[in-house]
This record gives C-alpha cells, sequence and structure tokens, in this order.
C-alpha cells in the first residue's frame, strides 16, 4: 500500500438520485436512453483539474464515473482520489493524494452539476457546460461549510476543467531516477484492475517484473482511476532473488506518457512513453 500523510475519513456517498437512502450507494437503476437535446455525459476515466489562483499547483480529482439513472452519474469510494503535486509528499517526495470522497453528476441539456462528498456532507459544488461529445466539462466550483479539501491547498471558489481519459494499455519504456530501463506491458481490463509484465535493466542486470491482480477486485490501492494509477502487488525477480515493490503513476489524456514512481526500499522516478 503507498504511504499517505493524510488521514482517511469514512465517506458514505449520497448521490442526488439516493440522497438519504440508507446504503449512500450510486443507484443501480438502469439507465435508459436520453431525452431529447440532451448531452450525454461519457462514462469510465475522468480527470478534473481544479486550477491554482494562488501559487500553488493544481488540484486533481480523478474519478472512475458509473451510470445511474438518465443523466445522473457518479463515483464511488474505491474510484475516487484526489491528486496533487506537493513538494516532500507522501508518494516519491513529489505527490500527495486523498481518498475516500465520492462524486455525483446531474445533466440537463449540456449543463452539468456536481458534488463531493465526505462522510455524509456535501464539501463541493461545482456547475458547468458540457461539450457537445461529452467528453469534456468547464465550469467553476465552490466549497460547502469547509475550508480545504483534505490537506489539498485548493482555494474556496475557482475554476475547473475536466476531461474523459483513455485506458491504459499497450508497452511503455523508460528510464527511471536509479539508472534502470523499463520496458512494461500494461493491460487494464473493464473494471480498472490493471496487470503488467516486463523488465528492468540497471548495471546489466535484468530484472523481471510483475503487477498482478488485485484478487478481491480494483481499489483506489490497485487499480486505475481516472489518470493515476497505483498498485502494491508488484513483484520483482533477478539472480538476487525477488522482492516486492509498489508503484504510482499520473498519465496524459490520451494515455501516451506517464509519470511514473516505484518504491522498492526507495522511490525511484521517471516518465514512460507508449510505445
Amino acid at each position: 500500500m503507498l504511504k499517505h500523510e493524510v488521514s482517511y475519513a469514512t465517506v458514505l456517498f449520497l448521490s442526488i438520485v439516493s440522497s438519504g437512502c440508507g446504503g449512500g450507494a450510486i443507484s443501480t437503476q438502469s439507465p435508459t436512453s436520453p431525452r431529447s437535446g440532451q448531452s450525454v455525459m461519457q462514462t469510465g476515466q475522468w480527470e478534473f483539474t481544479i486550477a491554482s489562483t494562488n501559487g500553488n499547483p493544481n488540484i486533481y480529482v480523478e474519478a472512475d464515473l458509473t451510470s445511474a439513472a438518465v443523466g445522473s452519474m457518479g463515483s464511488y469510494v474505491t474510484a475516487t482520489t484526489l491528486f496533487w503535486p506537493q513538494t516532500g509528499g507522501g508518494i516519491a517526495g513529489l505527490y500527495q493524494d486523498c481518498h475516500n470522497e465520492q462524486t455525483s453528476f446531474s445533466v440537463t441539456g449540456n449543463a452539468v452539476t456536481s458534488m463531493l462528498f465526505n462522510g455524509s456532507t456535501q464539501v463541493a459544488q461545482a456547475t458547468g457546460t458540457l461539450a457537445a461529445d461529452g467528453k469534456s466539462v468547464t465550469g467553476t466550483f465552490q466549497l460547502n461549510g469547509v475550508s480545504a479539501l483534505c490537506a489539498a491547498p485548493v482555494t474556496p471558489t475557482g475554476t475547473f476543467t475536466g476531461q474523459a481519459i483513455a485506458p491504459l494499455n499497450g508497452t511503455y519504456k523508460g528510464n527511471l531516477s536509479d539508472g534502470s530501463q523499463i520496458t512494461i506491458q500494461v493491460t487494464q481490463d473493464s473494471h480498472y484492475n490493471i496487470t503488467a509484465t516486463g523488465s528492468s535493466v540497471a548495471q546489466g542486470v535484468t530484472t523481471n517484473l510483475i503487477i498482478a491482480t488485485n484478487p478481491v477486485g480494483p481499489t483506489y490501492d490497485n487499480s486505475v482511476i481516472g489518470a493515476t494509477l497505483s498498485s502494491s502487488l508488484g513483484t520483482a525477480t533477478n539472480v538476487n532473488g525477488t522482492q516486492t515493490f509498489q508503484v504510482f503513476g499520473h498519465f496524459t489524456p490520451d494515455a501516451s506518457q506517464v509519470s511514473f514512481a516505484s518504491l522498492n526500499g526507495q522511490w525511484s522516478t521517471g516518465t514512460l512513453t507508449k510505445q
């Protein structure tokens, strides 16, 4: 499991289609055809970027969106994460993340309303305009009754953009800060689980790399969420034996490049490019 420096609060999801229900989960009602004139927001991986206005880095809300009723969707606790660059952060001293937030979205025409919940409390709301292809949105946000989202340096009000993210599949190559050269084949399934096999070469030693699927299904620590990748199920084998490793990645919307961090005793970082 990746190390986090922020506390994890217990979260109950209140979606707009099941608000007040005991379970707090996204409705299992099957979506139906959209009404005439209704834009259709693409389900799947999304990244929402909260633009900085105070010199701090942008904040990213990563989500894997699932449809509920007509014009509504959301992301569960295991499919939502906040992520931002932070010097000295818990991930490679470069990044910080926070979990247990969940989202709901409502689309009327091309108008989008989104809410972010922590526990039973709505902590943020955003309104925006959905593009005709349903793959991007722009708008404004405001915090509700809180001064921060986890430990993220976010302002009380501001602007955001969001866009659909491509699945992470293919062969990636690159160099890490420990001097290793990595080639790895990544496969993402329809449930956002990942598996990967490949190798790294450092100082003439070849190490075989495997990232296994979580047998109990995807969690925020062993899956793709939005434009982020994380797993604690890596094994590295060479002539010196077998060790475990952890990974974290943040990739471009088209999944062509991954800013990559690997923990095997110490953090190594680099950029992997799709071949």
